[in-house]
Formats: structure tokens, C-alpha cells, sequence
């Protein structure tokens, strides 16, 4: 094995990027690519990489070997569970924790177990292989989610469906998780990337500024009663016509002209 060779596997987080699409690879498929501090700083120094760099739109992560992520590491990590809230929230971070309003996607290969599954559950489009199996087992341990996972499953798959996974501690499969709505599609394993890029791009294609907004005024929403988050959608809708005026009368322009071939 080369030099480069091990440089690789030892690397917990490869960054790499296509156009406008960030991809996001957790390394450590010897320990089914759990989390240790020094990865957890890395990610998050990924994290705020990504937001920054206005060329970048999109985000996905996937894994090697056969695991998305199972979370943290408690032999490399030990004292993190001991850490207090606010310290370990600057550390467990996920892209919507830290509020990007750039989409994130998760392709998620195999295990997503525990902090594993609340760093998707962080993102905004989950796209499953086959062969994934999804849950926060914790509770079989006596312990409690404590990454996101008590707050984001249930809304987005309900009470009763959430309190069942949470509560025995069983994962699902990803046609189950597909029926919960957990994810949104399940596709070969050997497609998964391919997949999950081709959901980026399609995003790529469409309004910058758009994009951005509707994931913000989205997830502002969801905090808010109906009325008042209607009334943050024309806010925004008023916003995104301010700042995008050219973009939407040169993207109409090309809309009517490819009308007219059509017809």
C-alpha cells in the first residue's frame, strides 16, 4: 500500500467537489465511520467551508465501507456524552443545527444508527441504498437521543412512528423508512451516489437565491402558526423578486423562447 494509499484511509472526511456540489465522504470504515472529537472539529470546520463559499449550493454525505455513520465514537470519544450542553452542541453539529440555508443531502449506505441518523435527520433530502438500515437505537442502552434525534423524527414522521422506533430501539429497513416518509427514495446500492448527485444538480440548475430562500423561509415556517408563516412566505416571495429581478426575467426570456420551438 502507497503512502497516498494510507493517507486516505486514515483521512475521517473527504471533501470534494463537482461544479457546484460539495461532496462530503465520512472516512473511518473501520469504526463504521463514528464520530471522534477530531473528526467532529474537522466536519464542522467542513460545515462552515461550505456556507461560506458562494460557488458551493449543494452538499451531500455519504460514507464508505458498510455504514453512513453509527454516530459517536464512545471508545475514541468517551468524555463526550459528560460534556455539557452548551460545549457539546459546538461539537455534534449537523448543516441545519447550524442553520445553512444551502440544501444538504444524505446518501445513506448502509448503517445510519444513533448519531448517524440524527446527522441525516439534520439534513433536508435523504436518498437511501437498499440495503440501509435506519433507527436510534440508544435506549437499548438507557440512554436517551441526544443529537437531534427526540425533536426531528417526530416531525418528520409523526408521534406515534417516532416514540416506536425511539422508544424499542429496532431499526428499519429503507423500504420502511421510505413508507414513514423518513426518506425519499430508495435506489440500488451501486446507484447511490449517482442518485444523490443527479438530485444536487437538478437543484444546482434552478435559482440560486430562490433555492436558499425557499429552504429558509421552509424551515422558518415550520416554527411558526400557519397565518404568520403564509405571512413570511410573501415576505420572502417579495424578497426573492427584489433580489433575483434579473435572473427571473432572463430565465422567463429562455422559458417563452423554448415555448415557441415547442409548438
Amino acid at each position: 500500500m502507497s503512502k497516498d494509499d494510507q493517507s486516505v484511509e486514515t483521512t475521517p472526511l473527504l471533501w470534494e467537489t463537482r461544479g457546484h456540489v460539495a461532496i462530503l465522504t465520512l472516512n473511518r470504515p473501520q469504526a463504521m465511520n463514528s464520530f471522534d472529537m477530531e473528526m467532529m472539529a474537522e466536519h464542522r470546520r467542513r460545515l462552515e467551508e461550505f456556507e461560506a463559499d458562494d460557488n458551493l449550493r449543494v452538499l451531500i454525505y455519504t460514507g464508505t465501507g458498510r455504514a453512513f455513520s453509527c454516530g459517536i465514537d464512545i471508545k475514541k470519544a468517551p468524555g463526550f456524552l459528560y460534556l455539557d450542553p452548551e460545549v457539546r452542541t459546538r461539537h455534534w453539529v449537523t448543516p441545519n443545527s447550524l442553520k445553512i440555508n444551502k440544501p444538504a443531502i444524505a446518501a445513506i449506505n448502509g448503517y445510519a444508527v444513533g448519531g448517524g441518523f440524527e446527522l441525516a435527520l439534520g439534513c433536508d433530502i435523504r436518498i437511501a441504498a437498499q440495503s440501509a438500515k435506519i433507527g436510534l437505537p440508544e435506549v437499548k442502552l438507557g440512554a436517551l437521543p441526544g443529537g437531534g434525534g427526540t425533536q426531528w423524527l417526530p416531525r418528520i414522521t409523526g408521534m406515534g412512528d417516532a416514540l416506536l422506533m425511539m422508544l424499542t430501539g429496532d431499526p428499519v429497513t429503507a423500504d420502511e423508512a421510505l413508507r414513514l416518509r423518513l426518506v425519499q427514495k430508495v435506489v440500488p446500492d451501486e446507484t447511490l451516489l449517482d442518485e444523490a448527485i443527479k438530485v444536487a444538480q437538478a437543484i444546482c440548475d434552478n435559482g440560486k437565491t430562490a433555492v436558499r430562500l425557499i429552504k429558509e423561509v421552509a424551515m422558518l415556517g415550520s416554527e411558526l402558526p400557519i397565518a404568520d408563516a403564509l405571512w413570511q412566505e410573501e415576505l420572502y416571495f417579495a424578497r426573492n423578486r427584489e433580489q433575483s429581478a434579473d435572473e427571473i426575467a432572463e430565465r422567463l426570456r429562455k422559458f417563452q423562447q423554448a415555448s415557441k420551438k415547442r409548438k
